[in-house]
């Protein structure tokens, strides 16, 4: 009896010992299986825990209605979410040397690109010297500069910068070609692209969601080629720490900032369905010999108004509008949870912050 009493306690013990390798070999293959999934990150929830410095601006349920899982899987991969294109006044400005703004995004999931400052030439002097001027995507060449969340889900900041066809009289055409001079050999040539010809300067920056960024472009003059320079900005307000983000030398002495505006854009269909927020406030400008800020006064918003893309390649819902000096939005490809839209609207601004962006 005594014997089998022992045979029993030994058996139980090598069975235990046997239950235990077994649940250490299934936590080292869902370790292994997590670590090698190429799975999508999905949108970042925004607390204090992931993010100390994080904030939520305002309660964008009041917004939209928020859709489902199920709701945002059935509207993906059949069209892009809407566009939402904007476009700045200033008070008396129609050129400057200096642009800046505020951005936040609570909602920034793959395939999110918010631009807080697109802007057109002034190409007033060349236009006196040519017949025409254009570029092959737009008579009203410029650029863009803002922030993309990409596929792998990881961020970056993108800056491009159109070529400047010009046409004499006797139909020859001079070509200028912006240049990137900072971060060196980071350029990249399209030529007849969707969006014309033009180039890019693409980097790694780790925008947040949650975060507050101020965006500056400047204007100055290159002591190399005495070309115009566009030189663009990002400050983590949460921080006070400035980076600098690309400097691109345009081609030629003759030309200005213009007027701006900005977007935000779903450029992956596959995500489509995801909600996309966007808030912008302290819009201001700064003219050449001026050291005044001038607070923008208006913008103007175009729905699903994108150069080169129908508006039936949009699908969803969105709300936008402003608040004191902010201007919002937010943006699902599902359908039925927004407010109606317009082609065009026009909103008033409250004047921000106006003293210098850099202080």
């Amino acid at each position: 009896m005594n014997k089998w009493i022992n045979m029993r306690g030994i058996l139980k013990k090598v069975i235990g010992m046997i239950l235990l390798i077994a649940a250490a070999v299934m936590i080292v293959l869902n370790f292994q299986k997590k670590g090698t999934e190429s799975s999508v990150p999905e949108d970042e929830s925004i607390s204090e825990e992931a993010d100390p410095l994080a904030h939520t601006s305002r309660n964008w349920e009041d917004y939209i209605q928020m859709p489902d899982e199920s709701q945002i899987e059935a509207a993906n991969g059949h069209a892009r979410s809407p566009y939402i294109a904007f476009y700045m006044s200033y008070p008396g400005i129609t050129k400057a040397e200096e642009y800046c703004v505020d951005f936040h995004a609570d909602h920034q999931p793959i395939g999110t690109y918010i631009c807080p400052i697109t802007w057109w030439t002034d190409l007033s002097i060349l236009r006196e010297k040519y017949e025409s001027v254009y570029n092959d995507y737009s008579d009203e060449p410029g650029g863009y500069c803002g922030f993309q969340r990409l596929e792998d889900g990881s961020r970056v900041f993108i800056m491009s910068v159109w070529d400047i066809f010009c046409k004499d009289s006797e139909g020859n055409v001079d070509l200028i070609v912006p240049t990137v001079i900072y971060p060196k050999d980071q350029g990249q040539a399209f030529e007849g692209d969707v969006e014309g010809s033009f180039v890019q300067c693409i980097i790694p920056y780790d925008w947040r969601p949650g975060r507050d960024y101020r965006l500056l472009l400047q204007q100055s003059t290159s002591e190399t080629t005495g070309n115009v320079v566009w030189t663009t900005w990002v400050c983590d307000l949460a921080e006070d720490s400035w980076t600098k983000l690309a400097s691109f030398d345009v081609g030629s002495s003759e030309v200005n900032l213009g007027s701006t505006g900005g977007f935000l854009e779903n450029y992956i269909e596959d995500r489509a369905g995801d909600v996309r927020t966007m808030e912008l406030s302290n819009f201001k400008a700064r003219t050449a010999g001026s050291s005044e800020w001038i607070p923008a006064e208006s913008v103007q918003v175009r729905y699903n108004a994108s150069l080169g893309i129908d508006a039936d390649e949009y699908i969803g819902s969105a709300n936008y509008g402003t608040d004191g000096a902010s201007f919002w939005a937010i943006t699902s490809g599902v359908n039925g949870i927004g407010r109606e839209t317009e082609e065009v609207e026009d909103f008033d601004l409250e004047p921000g912050d106006t003293s210098d962006p850099y202080e």
